[in-house]
């Protein structure tokens, strides 16, 4: 005689597992999104508040986006270019000039801001640098980030300027600059006559806001399997 029990299925989990992990999933997403809308927030607040610093007294303490002004020199020769860098959809690079501030011994990299380059045209872009004592002013930023790095960064070609980077290593660039190379960059003010572009620097790419209406997505979606899981669950129980 057979057990009329219905027998253990390990495959009628399945479906149940699937919706757990895919919960789970939506609100890790969606606490995530809130933690970088706050990081954003964080930015913008630091951007709007943070004292301004003479670029002789810099020290790895200093807020990012704190305003930085002083008197110094360029050097002229040592630029390093940053590649990949699009502009209204045209491909390009940030020009990187180290900068000795008038009396100090610390190197801050300049962005100076977006030139045109294409890489197959064989020539380096051309632009100017000035020579002699100049005052600058911009903001301290931390260096450009690394989306998605394959591979590492080659080592700098010391015997050829202008430096081309994929990627910008902090690391690489010490054993160019040695350890006086300051660990923040100086975004270039864009009114100075040094900057190329002109453009005005941006302190974040995408806005607090756009984070929550993301983080609310992922909980829509959260909460639609949830509800799914849940119909269908007790749909299979009244049919036992």
């Amino acid at each position: 005689m057979t057990n009329p029990r219905r027998t253990f299925s390990w495959r009628g989990l399945i479906p149940h597992l699937a919706a757990l992990v895919a919960i789970v999933l939506c609100l890790r997403l969606a606490l995530w999104q809130v933690d970088r809308a706050g990081e954003k927030t964080e930015l913008l607040t630091l951007w709007d508040t943070s004292e301004p610093v003479s670029l002789l007294d810099l020290n790895p303490a200093i807020a990012a986006f704190s305003p930085a002004s002083g008197k110094g020199v360029f050097d002229g020769r040592r630029t390093i270019l940053l590649d990949n860098q699009v502009r209204n959809n045209h491909p390009g690079v940030h020009v990187f000039s180290p900068f000795v501030p008038e009396g100090g011994e610390t190197i801050v990299l300049v962005n100076r801001g977006w030139q045109p380059w294409l890489r197959r045209s064989g020539e380096w872009p051309v632009f100017d640098t000035p020579e002699g004592t100049i005052e600058l002013e911009g903001r301290l930023s931390e260096p450009p980030r690394v989306g998605l790095q394959l591979g590492e960064e080659p080592p700098i070609e010391t015997e050829h300027w202008p430096s081309l980077m994929t990627y910008f290593d902090m690391d690489r660039l010490r054993e160019v600059f040695g350890d006086q190379l300051h660990e923040q960059v100086l975004l270039l003010d864009p009114a100075h006559p040094a900057h190329l572009s002109g453009d005005a620097w941006a302190p974040i790419n995408m806005g607090p806001e756009k984070h929550m209406g993301y983080a609310f997505q992922w909980v829509s979606i959260g909460s639609a399997i949830l509800i799914i899981w849940l119909v269908l669950t007790l749909r299979n129980l009244r049919r036992r």
